[in-house]
């Protein structure tokens, strides 16, 4: 590992967070998502730090970013949790493009304008939601993709759909015709991770936007990839989380006064 390297992403995650813990409390009792924060992500270009850097990104190490993501949890789990989701994305496709199978023009595309990837690969899993009709040149796609982290401010959606027996999987434009982010992520903790649904009416998917067709309800090779770069840098953020807890409560029963050891008369 360089220690150099990783020692500047770990002082990015300090620096920053200072800066998130003081919006944290407010953004999770208004149910608002850490706009600001992400626009400070972006500055420093916390979204390109993974990827390689002869295509611009900062060439971070996979234990580089989680550790990162769980410095970062400590000040914001919100804001680490929905960074997460967008890493885990980046990470598969550097592990595509380091065995030459595509990958370079969208990890470039985001270095240069540390785009925002979002997902709903947890919704989907195997079987994929979505009623998608063959029309000329591609696809017409129509669904509800629920709990999409970071969504109100992503670029990019990462998602798939099933048409007859196989699921496709595809990039879409957040701002592309018929793309609609619904308001409605209300939950009673990380409130402002952004998880709205999204809506899709009607999108047109290219035949070449087209990444991967799978069989529909089997379990495909894709995962073993997908869940072993994710898993690491997801719970990363719930090791920071627990270990700010720890150290919360901690402090807390020292402050307290000692209980008096006396058997009551």
């Amino acid at each position: 590992m360089n220690h150099s390297k990783a020692s500047h992403w770990i002082e990015v995650a300090h620096s920053l967070g200072e800066e998130f813990a003081g919006r944290a409390e407010a953004h999770d009792e208004d149910d608002t998502f850490v706009s600001r924060n992400y626009a400070a992500l972006k500055e420093r270009r916390v979204f390109s730090a993974a990827i390689p850097e002869e295509l611009g990104g900062g060439g971070a190490s996979h234990h580089e970013v989680s550790d990162m993501l769980r410095t970062l949890a400590q000040y914001c789990g919100s804001t680490a949790l929905a960074l997460s989701m967008h890493q885990h994305l980046i990470a598969a496709t550097i592990w595509k493009y380091r065995r030459g199978q595509g990958g370079e023009a969208m990890l470039k595309n985001v270095a240069e304008n540390q785009l925002v990837l979002a997902s709903t690969g947890a919704r989907d899993w195997l079987e994929s939601n979505s009623s998608t009709t063959k029309t000329a040149g591609g696809y017409l796609v129509s669904a509800h993709k629920h709990f999409a982290s970071q969504s109100a401010v992503g670029d990019m959606l990462v998602t798939s759909s099933p048409f007859m027996d196989e699921v496709l999987h595809f990039p879409v434009p957040m701002n592309a015709q018929g793309v609609t982010v619904l308001n409605d992520w209300r939950a009673m903790g990380m409130r402002g991770t952004g998880s709205h649904t999204v809506k899709l009416e009607n999108v047109f998917i290219l035949d070449a936007a087209i990444v991967l067709r799978r069989p529909r309800g089997a379990y495909h090779p894709v995962w073993n990839v997908v869940l072993a770069v994710a898993m690491p840098l997801i719970m990363s953020v719930y090791v920071g989380i627990a270990q700010k807890a720890t150290e919360l409560s901690i402090g807390h029963i020292r402050q307290k006064k000692p209980r008096s050891r006396m058997c009551p008369i």
